[in-house]
């Protein structure tokens, strides 16, 4: 197979293996290769209305739309992007992202990190996912709507129980959003409190319908 430009020169500078299957990785999915990129399955019904979160979870959610489940190497990519920093991955998980059919919506909105997470982190994995929707579909995309006031304990170190405690009351809307459709795009669902807890805001603050987009549920 002859290699491109790009892919020689990365060869040459990075020698990774991927960390699944150990094979020499593919630059566009490093550290993954390609065999093992096009492993990840996606679902076949991607659109949900019903399903065990929250008691209150749909009473804010229209709907949510998932990629694929968080497992295999999905969840391995997930975790390199978010917490190994590997921000380049984060354009090719939100290609797959995009390839689901959205919902009918008027905007995108990413859930929001709190400053001092952004700072710590350099960027916000949802609103890179949320980039490359609103090229794909065609939708545009506001960071200056939803903000996160409060800084909280990752969700992914708390119980279920205790997840929509941590959650309550951290976010604020900044704009108008009356009788928008609104896509709220984020990485992993798991309880729903994180999306449950912004979409609460923004229905309260005119917003018409939510519909929760992830990459991942769990």
């Amino acid at each position: 197979m002859k290699l491109s430009l790009r892919s020689l020169l990365y060869d040459l500078v990075f020698f990774e293996s991927c960390p699944i299957c150990k094979k020499k990785s593919y630059w566009k999915y490093s550290p993954f290769c390609e065999d093992c990129w096009n492993s990840i399955e996606v679902f076949n019904l991607h659109q949900i209305t019903t399903g065990n979160f929250h008691r209150d979870f749909w009473k804010f959610v229209d709907s949510l739309t998932c990629f694929g489940a968080y497992e295999g190497v999905l969840k391995d990519a997930i975790h390199c992007f978010k917490y190994g920093g590997i921000k380049r991955i984060g354009k090719e998980l939100g290609r797959l992202l995009s390839s689901v059919k959205p919902p009918e919506i008027d905007i995108l909105i990413p859930v929001p990190l709190h400053i001092n997470k952004l700072r710590q982190r350099e960027f916000n994995q949802s609103a890179i996912l949320a980039k490359e929707c609103s090229k794909a579909w065609k939708i545009s995309l506001s960071l200056k709507i939803l903000y996160k006031i409060k800084h909280t304990l990752d969700q992914a170190s708390l119980e279920a129980k205790d997840r929509f405690n941590n959650v309550k009351d951290a976010y604020i809307v900044k704009e108008s959003i009356n009788g928008l459709k609104i896509g709220l795009i984020d990485d992993v669902t798991t309880t729903g409190a994180t999306l449950m807890e912004c979409a609460k805001v923004l229905k309260k603050a005119g917003a018409k319908e939510i519909h929760a987009i992830t990459l991942a549920r769990a």
